[in-house]
Order: C-alpha cells, then sequence, then structure tokens
C-alpha cells in the first residue's frame, strides 16, 4: 500500500485539508474513487486506527483517515479539548475538499466529532454526506457521558478508563515516558467528550447507521437506534460481536457490512 498525504494529482503548497487528512491508498492499482470515506478515530487514537482499511474496502471507496491535533504529524500541536470547535476546525479544512460523494465513520469519541463536523460541513454549504456511519456510542442528545473523570489524578483516571473500556495497555501503568507521552492526548479527548455540549438543531438529511458491540455495556440495539432522532433520513443498528472496542476483533465482518451500506447509498 502507498500512502498519500496529499493530492496526487496535483502539485504545489500543502492545503489545510493535507495537514488533517491521511489518504490511504495504492495509486497504482486503485481507479478515481466514486466515494470518500472520512474516518475519525476514537480518543486516544490516531490515524492507524484506520490501518488495513484501504485493502479491505472496494476499490471505489478511498478511506480518508483525520489526523488529529497531538498525535501522528501533528505532534507538536496541542490536543484539543473541545469538542465542536475541533469539529468545526476540520470542516473547515475539508470542505473545498469534498467535491465527490463522501460519507463520514466515527467510533466512539470520533462519533461524536463526525457528526459535529458534518453538521458543521452543512452550515458551509458543503452537500450532506451519503451517509453518516457511528460506532460504539449512544447519540449525543441522550447526554450519558458527562462527568468529571478527565480530572482524576492520572492513577485513578488509568483505572476508571481500564474498568470502563478494558483498553489500557499496561506500558501506559509501567512505563513514565509512555505515560508522560499519551495520558495529555487521552485526557484532553476525555475532556473533550465529557464537556461536549451539544445542541439541538435541524435534523441531518443524511441516513445513520449506528454500530455497536454486542458485550459492550455502554450501547444496545436501542440506545443506538435513538441515532434516528437526529436526522429525517432514518437510521438503522448492526451487532457485532466484542466489546466497546469491537472495531479490532470483528473489523473484516464490519467493513463488509459498511462497504455494502457505503455502495447502497451512492445509489439515488
Amino acid at each position: 500500500m502507498t500512502v498519500v498525504t496529499g493530492d496526487a494529482r496535483t502539485a504545489g503548497p500543502a492545503r489545510p485539508v493535507d495537514r488533517w487528512i491521511l489518504r490511504m491508498r495504492d495509486a497504482a492499482a486503485r481507479p478515481e474513487p466514486m466515494l470518500r470515506l472520512v474516518c475519525v478515530p476514537y480518543a486516544g487514537g490516531g490515524a492507524a486506527v484506520y490501518h488495513g482499511w484501504a485493502e479491505r474496502l472496494p476499490a471505489v471507496i478511498e478511506p480518508w483517515a483525520v489526523r488529529m491535533p497531538g498525535r501522528d504529524a501533528r505532534l507538536h500541536e496541542p490536543p484539543r479539548t473541545d469538542l465542536v470547535a475541533t469539529a468545526r476546525e476540520l470542516a473547515d479544512a475539508l470542505a473545498p475538499a469534498l467535491t465527490e460523494p463522501y460519507a463520514f465513520f466515527g467510533h466512539s469519541l470520533g462519533a461524536f466529532l463526525a457528526f459535529e463536523t458534518v453538521r458543521a460541513l452543512r452550515e458551509r454549504g458543503v452537500r450532506e454526506p451519503v451517509l453518516l456511519a457511528v460506532s460504539a456510542r449512544n447519540p449525543p442528545q441522550q447526554r450519558t457521558y458527562q462527568g468529571a473523570v478527565h480530572l482524576l489524578p492520572d492513577d485513578e483516571y488509568i483505572e476508571v478508563l481500564d474498568r470502563r473500556y478494558g483498553a489500557i495497555p499496561p506500558m501506559l501503568r509501567e512505563d513514565a515516558q509512555m505515560r508522560a507521552l499519551y495520558l495529555p492526548i487521552l485526557r484532553a479527548d476525555t475532556t473533550m467528550l465529557e464537556r461536549y455540549p451539544y445542541v439541538p438543531g435541524r435534523p441531518l438529511g443524511c441516513p445513520v447507521l449506528a454500530y455497536g458491540g454486542i458485550e459492550d455495556a455502554e450501547t444496545s440495539a436501542a440506545t443506538l437506534g435513538a441515532w434516528a432522532d437526529v436526522t429525517s433520513a432514518g437510521c438503522t443498528t448492526s451487532l457485532l460481536p466484542g466489546g466497546h472496542f469491537f472495531l479490532g476483533p470483528s473489523r473484516d465482518r464490519l467493513l463488509a457490512h459498511l462497504a455494502d451500506e457505503l455502495l447502497r447509498a451512492l445509489v439515488p
């Protein structure tokens, strides 16, 4: 796979979208895509969350992995703590580049970021995506995630996240350098989630597809189905084996289902 960080068809100075987006495609083998899939990572995650997606999606779908401030090639930037402001930044960068049909996929925190970015793009006159796919996150109107976990001391903070999601690597507990590097990013993302000031607004005009893990205690078919309240185009749900991070063990099943839904959404 060749990773392309800019548009291979154009030369010149980097554009704002190139700072935010990692384009993953085999430039020699892939035809011009019919659809761009903007993939937003979960809390603490980077573009690598979506490594391997390009090879598993149909050639006509090109995944764009969002590079969040404070990680990846943007490690020198401070991580953001305001979800809506971050979504607006992302929308500003994406708006000039979304000239072809596109869709969004966001996992966990990324689901809210994807949702707010779609709303911000609409404010900027960009047509809505053909599909908004959200994953492992109840809809914003339920106010499920407000709290003050982000203010806990380091050890307590790690324990709470590990109990809730079961995904804290041992090195974060044992390696002081890793903790110093990674904890500020994770804590900033938790702040973003817990202080998210959802404001009701005009429903989206695109369909929503909500995924969840069968063993994830935080979501269910019923709670995920409530994403229907934020769109006028309908919401469908799909539960896959695994917990909150079913994104890994159920990746192939997820991508097969998602690809079918994306291709179906492209048909007028």
